[in-house]
């Protein structure tokens, strides 16, 4: 019957607990678990005619031990072992040492649960990681996989490391050397000026479940924040001469971790002010030891703190930034191989047919026609490679005359054709009889062998309202080439209706 009792108390107590615990604090939990077990102990005291009491003092030292820790351990040993001397009126000391090393057993195996507690949830929390960076990996390798743009590779490089489905940098910049590698300029950045900015865009990513090639899809146009930043980066220019991080980063090749801002640095103090960046990692883009730029990370909006597990965790991705940038830059000389005329280095026809398509297909221009006079009969006196050096150097005096935003190209054979985007009918043919009269006048190998004592060219303009096909303009300013080389040569021609 007693242990009938005993047991409906132990259950009832364990049912009153378990309700309880809902409503009460942690460390309110704590003690009602110590109490629930000097309870049983009091009831075990009562109503058995053999108590337990002995036996019961290691239960609630166990549950001070699992409640307190190490103070629970020895407080509960203390005071068991009083209460046991109290009630039996007998100094046990071997029972009360077993109560020691009890507790510090309790107190050792809890110490080795929580480390492999913490072991766990650092594995867990390491392969959370490494899973979102593979991922990450996989998305930026198939969005880079789509174009060879550098434009568009840094918009999915910048994005993979600051979107909440990427690698979850608040910000990040990125700076690429220049040609002669003096020189790192600011070419790219996104995310926000300021922290309550950075607030306002991860409500609005949440509240449309943005998804990354979403985020990709959007570009720096569509952002007003990150087109804030991208304008601010794209104004730096920072000469690699001086001290200062980035310099540091692009000399030695290796990542730097900034925690504390040194306002004797240039470029730290100019982040400091204008972008209000307190701690960042600078990691460089390198593939094969060649340096192709840096990116730059910082956490502007959540504080959260850089490690050296940051930089782990980008500097894969720099390194696939910096290889798709070289494969990149190799794609674009072969495309501007492919659009050079191989000897005089002007574009070549097809580069004339890729602009006439896609640049004035609805633009006004006028179109520049020239050919040699007389080029076979100089190409038969003095020879072909000296009539391939009158070429060349009939380019280098185009390129010279033209203004900057004129397109000149090697149409083919000893013709050339030049693209006025916004002169009219005038100032088409000034520019045309500038450059007959250049012609005319320049110094040009055997040129005085040539029927007139010098080498000339006949020239012939037309003008397109950008209303009908290029090349329609073209077959009009070929039928004015023509007319100038019926009217005597040396001469400049305007296509006129008839």
């Amino acid at each position: 019957m007693e242990l009938l009792l005993l047991s409906v108390s132990v259950v009832l107590t364990a049912v009153v607990l378990n309700v309880v615990r809902f409503y009460v604090s942690g460390y309110m939990n704590r003690w009602l678990f110590i109490l629930s077990t000097v309870w049983i102990a009091v009831m075990d005291r009562v109503l058995m005619n053999e108590p337990s009491t002995s036996w019961l003092m290691m239960l609630i030292i166990a549950a001070s031990v699992v409640s307190f820790h190490l103070t629970g351990a020895w407080m509960s040993v203390v005071l068991c072992s009083m209460v046991l001397w109290t009630i039996t009126n007998d100094f046990n000391p071997v029972l009360y040492s077993s109560y020691l090393l009890f507790g510090l057993g309790i107190y050792s195996i809890r110490l080795y649960v929580r480390k492999l507690r913490l072991q766990r949830d650092q594995w867990l929390d390491m392969l959370t990681v490494n899973s979102k960076q593979l991922n990450v990996t996989k998305e930026v390798s198939q969005a880079m996989q789509q174009t060879f743009e550098v434009k568009r590779l840094l918009e999915t490089i910048i994005t993979s490391m600051t979107a909440g489905h990427g690698l979850g940098y608040n910000r990040a910049m990125i700076f690429l050397l220049s040609e002669d590698g003096k020189r790192l300029k600011g070419i790219m950045g996104t995310g926000p000026i300021t922290a309550e900015e950075g607030y306002d865009i991860w409500q609005d990513m949440t509240e449309k479940r943005f998804e990354f090639t979403d985020l990709i899809e959007q570009t720096m146009e569509d952002k007003a924040s990150d087109r804030q930043l991208n304008d601010y980066v794209q104004t730096l220019d920072l000469p690699l001469d001086q001290d200062n991080v980035l310099s540091r980063v692009i000399k030695s090749g290796q990542p730097e971790l900034i925690h504390n801002i040194n306002f004797n640095d240039p470029v730290m103090a100019l982040l400091s002010a204008e972008l209000n960046v307190e701690e960042f990692a600078a990691i460089p883009l390198i593939n094969q030891r060649v340096k192709s730029g840096l990116v730059l990370v910082d956490n502007l909006v959540n504080k959260k703190p850089l490690s050296m597990n940051d930089i782990d965790i980008i500097t894969p991705l720099a390194t696939q930034a910096a290889i798709a940038l070289q494969q990149a830059s190799r794609y674009e000389n072969i495309e501007q191989m492919a659009l050079k005329d191989g000897l005089t280095n002007l574009l070549n026809q097809r580069a004339f047919q890729q602009a006439l398509d896609v640049d004035f297909a609805h633009r006004p221009c006028s179109i520049v026609l020239l050919d040699i006079d007389h080029f076979k009969h100089y190409n038969d006196t003095n020879g072909h490679m000296l009539g391939n050096d009158v070429l060349v150097q009939l380019a280098d005096l185009i390129r010279s005359t033209i203004r900057s935003n004129d397109l000149a190209f090697r149409f083919g054979g000893e013709e050339f054709v030049i693209i006025l985007p916004t002169a009219n009918e005038q100032k088409a043919i000034a520019a045309a009889e500038r450059l007959r009269s250049n012609v005319e006048k320049e110094n040009f190998p055997c040129g005085e062998n040539q029927p007139g004592g010098c080498l000339t060219v006949s020239i012939g303009v037309a003008r397109s309202d950008g209303t009908v096909d290029p090349m329609e303009i073209v077959e009009l300013a070929d039928q004015a080439l023509y007319q100038a080389k019926n009217s005597g040569k040396n001469c400049v021609a305007v296509w006129q209706e008839a």
